[in-house]
């Protein structure tokens, strides 16, 4: 699947584009070119998580104190109830 957008280039980069690659092969050329340009976000993800992975196991008592953090006056016994939620946030 592709998708097709409109660019605005400077009359002389595009004067170039067209001289330098063939019409048939310049979605290609854009396409490879942006590929190399652009973050590669989920690389970028996968790395945070290693790292925050890694933090967890070098550092147990950091997420035992978030997750008590978490609870902290609540009781996880109790079921959620959204009406008694709604009469606490306006008070």
């Amino acid at each position: 699947m592709s998708t097709q957008i409109l660019i605005h280039l400077p009359t002389e980069v595009a004067r170039r584009f067209r001289e330098a690659v063939p019409a048939r092969q310049r979605s290609n050329f854009i396409c490879k070119l942006l590929e190399e340009s652009l973050p590669n976000t989920d690389q970028q993800m996968h790395e945070l998580a290693l790292q925050a992975e890694a933090f967890d196991r070098t550092q147990p008592d950091e997420s035992l104190d978030l997750e008590a953090t978490l609870m902290d006056g609540l009781d996880p016994n109790e079921s959620f109830d959204a009406d008694k939620l709604a009469a606490l946030c306006q008070k």
